[in-house]
C-alpha cells in the first residue's frame, strides 16, 4: 500500500505542472529535447533516405554536438528537460525512433495547451504518442491532436495570441490542415495558411519563415505559391509580405542557397538573440541582422548535419516569458 501510494505522489507531482506557453516572443525558460541514443544504429547506408537522413550519422559525435548544444542552452540560462525522463509507458517506442531527436516537429505549446502534431509514416510514426506522455507527465494539456483519419501534419507556428502560421508541405496532408484550422480557430483569432513546393528542402514551416524579434523576421519568399488567411467566417487570399508587413513585421529574405542551409530555422533565445548553425547565413543576411541589431549566437554542426534538421528541430520549446 505505501508503494502504491507513493508512486500516486509521485505521479501527481509529475502532473502538478510546470510553466508553458510561447505565445510570446520572450525570454525562452525552458525546453524538451532527446538526447539521441542507441535508436541511431537503426540508420545505415541501405536505409538512411528512409529513414529521412541525409546520410549516415557518426553517432558519438552526433551525440557529441547534440550535448554541447544542450550545454549551450544551460549556459544562457534554459531549463532542459529530458524526454525519455518522462516517458514510462511508452519508452520503449523510442529505440525504434532515430527522428525522435527532432521535438520541434511533433508539438507546438501555447498558455492554453499543445498542438501535436501527427507524424508522417513510416519513418517518424507515432512519435507524437511519446511526446504527448511527456507533456502530460509534465503537467502540459494538449489543446489539438489528430486521432482518426489517414493523414500527416508536422508542425506550425504560432505568432502569437491570435495567430497561427501553417505551411502545406510535403510533411501535411491538406485534410489534415482542414481539419486543424477549423478546430484551432475556436481558440485562435487568425490562421494564416501558406501552400508552398512539396520537396524535402521546405519539409517544415520554419524553412521558409520565421521570426527574430516581434516586428522582425526571416523567410524565403519564393517559396510561397500561394497564402490565404482563415478566420472563424472567411477565407481571403493575401500576399504574404504586404500582410506581415500590416502587422508590423519586417522581412529580412534569404536566398536559395540559404533557404537550402536552413537560413529560417533558428531558436530565439529572445526577441533579437538567435540560436543558429554558424553555416546558415550568407555575409549580406549577416550585415542586415546587424545593422537590426539582432545577436546571433552561434554553432558549428558536423555530425548534426546528417539528420537534415537544424537547432530548432531539436528544440521543443515549452515556455518563454516576456518577465
Amino acid at each position: 500500500m505505501d508503494c502504491q501510494l507513493e508512486k500516486l505522489n509521485g505521479a501527481e507531482k509529475a502532473r502538478s505542472g510546470i510553466a508553458y506557453g510561447c505565445d510570446e516572443l520572450g525570454r525562452l525558460k525552458s525546453v524538451l529535447v532527446h538526447t539521441p541514443g542507441d535508436e541511431l544504429t537503426l540508420v545505415n547506408e541501405s536505409n538512411y533516405k528512409q529513414w529521412l537522413y541525409d546520410k549516415v550519422p557518426d553517432i558519438s559525435g552526433y551525440v557529441e554536438e547534440h550535448r554541447n548544444y544542450q550545454e549551450l542552452l544551460e549556459s544562457n540560462g534554459v531549463k532542459v528537460y529530458e524526454l525519455a525522463d518522462h516517458v514510462e509507458e511508452n519508452r520503449y517506442l523510442i529505440r525504434k525512433m532515430p527522428n525522435i531527436t527532432f521535438l520541434h516537429d511533433t508539438a507546438v505549446i501555447s498558455r492554453k495547451g499543445a498542438m501535436l502534431s501527427k507524424m508522417r509514416p513510416p519513418a517518424r510514426e507515432k512519435e507524437e504518442i511519446v511526446v504527448k506522455e511527456a507533456l502530460d507527465n509534465l503537467g502540459i494539456p494538449i489543446l489539438n491532436e489528430f486521432n482518426r483519419g489517414e493523414g500527416f501534419f508536422e508542425g506550425c507556428l504560432l505568432l502569437s495570441k491570435e495567430t497561427i502560421f501553417v505551411a502545406d508541405t510535403e510533411r501535411h496532408t491538406y485534410p489534415f490542415i482542414r481539419e486543424f484550422i477549423l478546430n484551432i480557430l475556436k481558440d485562435f483569432n487568425e490562421v494564416i495558411y501558406a501552400r508552398i513546393p512539396k520537396a524535402r528542402r521546405y519539409m517544415h514551416p520554419d524553412t521558409v519563415f520565421n521570426r527574430i524579434r516581434e516586428d522582425l523576421a526571416l523567410a524565403y519568399l519564393p517559396a510561397f505559391e500561394e497564402a490565404c488567411l482563415f478566420t472563424e467566417n472567411s477565407r481571403e487570399r493575401i500576399d504574404f509580405k504586404q500582410f506581415m508587413r500590416k502587422k508590423g513585421v519586417e522581412i529580412i529574405p534569404v536566398s536559395n542557397s540559404e533557404q537550402s542551409r536552413l537560413a529560417c530555422s533558428f531558436v530565439p533565445l529572445e526577441s533579437g538573440t538567435i540560436f543558429h548553425y554558424d553555416t546558415a547565413l550568407d555575409q549580406k543576411t549577416r550585415k542586415n541582422l546587424e545593422n537590426e541589431s539582432v545577436e546571433l549566437i552561434p554553432f558549428h554542426p558536423e555530425a548534426l548535419l546528417a539528420g537534415g534538421g537544424s537547432l530548432r528541430c531539436h528544440t521543443l520549446r515549452l515556455c518563454r516569458r516576456k518577465n
